[in-house]
């Protein structure tokens, strides 16, 4: 679910879902979700405007990290090489405008 947000009162930036890289790498999303905060944790980086919502396959709100590319890039370097491929070649797809942007619902929560 690449994703436009603003962060605080910087310019929009282009992110990735952490449902996303789940789907790309294989990896439950309760993991990625895992993975993101231990990284966030060991950054120093408490970035409170990452974190939204989205409604599952059930329309029930599920929590969800919205990642810039450094950090997505700074996730995946720690996951194996064909994990970080797929998040490199999807980023590098919707970059040069190879591919769309995933559709994210408007109801998400700030």
């Amino acid at each position: 679910m690449f994703d436009l947000i603003s962060v605080g009162n910087a310019p929009m930036t282009m992110t990735m879902t952490s449902r996303e890289i789940a789907d790309l790498t294989g990896k439950r999303h309760d993991h990625v979700l895992r993975d993101i905060e231990v990284m966030l944790s060991e950054l120093g980086d408490t970035s409170p405007q990452i974190w939204g919502e989205l409604p599952d396959s059930y329309g029930r709100p599920q929590r969800v990290a919205h990642l810039p590319h450094r950090e997505t890039m700074i996730l995946v370097s720690g996951y194996s090489i064909p994990m970080r491929a797929r998040i490199v070649d999807r980023w590098d797809a919707l970059e040069t405008g190879k591919a769309t942007p995933a559709a994210v619902p408007t109801n998400r929560a700030s």
